[in-house]
């Protein structure tokens, strides 16, 4: 059977995740994750061919600066997020992600995360007519984080090509509101508990403006994280910029990068409660998400001050 085109809406993208990290997973390395991926893309070649489709490559996507751990797991989490919608449209159950303890990201969670994305996607062989195994990739070696980012990307793609739902402003909103909500965690965990809400007062904003906003406050993220009490380890990295159309897609790529490093600074001032699932939005616009950024921004800005 070929994939049922989908009538839901957007991707819906939880805020928060958690995989199971078995004992012998510990010692992984990013090459260990790199063939797990490999494997995936394998049984994607695979679903690809049943269903008479063409694997998407992202020919906009700029050159990857370095990448750590907590942006792979970000990047993973949209992999696996992606694989139980399309296990949804299919008529098979889903695997929920619980919210992710805040502690350091290792290779080793990465690799909990993509194992369970492998099994699950080999779950779709039966309502693709997919009888033939894929070919088990190789360890390969000396690959890095970033390898495995780009790695992932791909991935990302390759499942777009299945008739996926195009990313809306609702999915990116509610990364946005997951932001928000983690840096008042930050906030309370340096004693400000004063609350500063999302309000709507845009009009008319459109992805491109979303998207740089969203750099900017990467940006003052990494501005902040100068200053020892917010220290992230290695520092705030930057990707390098998307030039042409920016779509949803394209800003909650962006938006993942933040939360990466929002994490790693609740890690950093000792707030340990994880990220909040928040409800899925219905009927927002790229404005919505511009107001939410906004306010992100003035959270940071009482940070600085109050540093």
């Amino acid at each position: 059977m070929k994939l049922a085109r989908s009538i839901f809406g957007g991707l819906a993208v939880l805020s928060a995740f958690a995989v199971s990290v078995p004992a012998s997973a510990q010692d992984a390395t990013p090459s260990h994750v790199y063939q797990v991926v490999d494997n995936i893309n394998a049984e994607l070649s695979l679903l690809l061919e049943a269903d008479d489709s063409v694997a998407l490559v992202d020919k906009s996507a700029p050159a990857l600066t370095p990448r750590k751990p907590r942006h792979v797991i970000q990047k993973a989490r949209e992999v696996f997020l992606k694989v139980q919608l399309l296990r949804r449209i299919n008529g098979l159950p889903v695997t929920e992600l619980q919210p992710f303890p805040v502690r350091a990201i290792k290779p080793a969670d990465v690799k909990g995360m993509v194992e369970v994305v492998l099994t699950d996607l080999r779950g779709l062989r039966e309502p693709f007519a997919v009888s033939a195994d894929a070919e088990p990739a190789a360890l390969p070696e000396g690959k890095t984080p970033t390898d495995v980012y780009g790695n992932l990307t791909k991935t990302s793609a390759w499942i777009d090509g299945l008739g996926m739902p195009k990313t809306v402003p609702n999915d990116v909103y509610r990364v946005a509101l997951t932001i928000v909500s983690d840096l008042q965690k930050v906030r309370i965990a340096r004693g400000m508990t004063d609350d500063i809400a999302v309000e709507s007062v845009s009009s008319g904003k459109k992805p491109n403006q979303v998207y740089k906003l969203g750099v900017q406050l990467l940006e003052r993220i990494g501005e902040l994280a100068k200053n020892e009490r917010f220290a992230i380890s290695g520092g705030v990295v930057m990707p390098n910029l998307r030039e042409g159309k920016i779509t949803p897609a394209h800003v909650i790529d962006i938006l993942n990068n933040v939360q990466a490093e929002v994490v790693a600074m609740k890690l950093a001032v000792g707030a340990s409660d994880p990220s909040d699932i928040i409800a899925a939005p219905a009927g927002k616009t790229p404005s919505d998400v511009y107001d939410a950024l906004e306010t992100a921004l003035q959270m940071v800005e009482t940070l600085q001050v109050n540093s």
